[in-house]
């Protein structure tokens, strides 16, 4: 089959995962065109999905994995910023994707209920989302990550992508 990659970026919601995995983007691009971005947001816009659910989230999760499969079987490097928050999702990313990668940015909720960049946390405490991991909904923290990285906002994201490359040789 293919030999693309799927880098899969994973987290709760404001650890970083798409700042540090739009870095990594830009530095495969300059080196080779067929690498594609997916961002959790954009892909559940994509597939029109609202359902926050556990089972809402593992259909889309599911989802994401056969598109991410179709795109690494062509060759295609992927990198996937997503919350991923079940570990039978990572498992099925390792089962049927050959060259996967899992970065877990790992990041203290009492820190992202601080940073709350998207007002996500403040809003689930107050009882206004119901299906928030980490705070109402729980988070399979990743069992085996190849990497993991502590994102506490004390560190520029270059580190972070430079820790990527040396770990990975990419």
């Amino acid at each position: 089959m293919g030999k693309g990659k799927l880098i899969w970026v994973t987290g709760l919601s404001g650890a970083g995962k798409t700042t540090i995995g739009t870095k990594l983007y830009n530095y495969l691009k300059s080196k080779d065109n067929g690498v594609i971005l997916f961002d959790g947001d954009a892909l559940r816009s994509v597939y029109q999905s609202t359902d926050y659910s556990d089972e809402g989230r593992m259909n889309n999760a599911r989802m994401t994995n056969r598109l991410c499969k179709l795109l690494t079987d062509q060759d295609l490097d992927v990198i996937c910023c997503i919350v991923g928050m079940n570990e039978d999702i990572r498992k099925l990313n390792r089962d049927t994707i050959e060259n996967y990668y899992e970065i877990y940015l790992k990041v203290d909720i009492d820190e992202l209920i601080r940073r709350d960049q998207k007002q996500l946390y403040s809003r689930a405490l107050r009882g206004e989302i119901e299906h928030l991991p980490g705070i109402n909904m729980d988070f399979d923290e990743p069992h085996n990550p190849d990497i993991v990285i502590e994102n506490y906002g004390d560190s520029d994201p270059d580190d972070a992508l430079k820790m990527i490359i040396d770990k990975f040789g990419f």
